[in-house]
């Protein structure tokens, strides 16, 4: 038994360890509701000229919308971002997923 209080001391770190672990996880996660917004590239993916509208409560409206956008610009490419942001840093909107399915 004269190793128990390095057990204890070993066992200790390792519920530290886990627990911050779980901790930084789960402040990770967005807590923020699911919204979408609509980006149309009316001068193609490569430039930099986009419509944007957000706020759509759902991939589905955000598809319409883009996709009614879309034809009014000659069927220019389009996509959803959902929880999109503008980041300074990258000067442009960055977002958790972007699809055009």
């Amino acid at each position: 038994m004269k190793n128990a209080p390095a057990i204890i001391l070993v066992t200790l770190i390792f519920i530290a360890l886990g627990a911050s672990l779980y901790l930084i996880n789960s402040s990770e996660k967005s807590h923020s509701p699911e919204t979408w917004s609509s980006f149309v590239y009316t001068g193609g993916y490569d430039s930099g000229r986009y419509k944007k509208q957000d706020d759509f409560t759902s991939y589905e409206t955000c598809r319409e919308h883009a996709l009614k956008t879309s034809i009014q610009y000659d069927n220019a490419p389009w996509e959803c971002g959902l929880r999109c942001r503008f980041d300074s840093s990258r000067q442009g909107f960055q977002c958790e997923t972007m699809t055009s399915e």
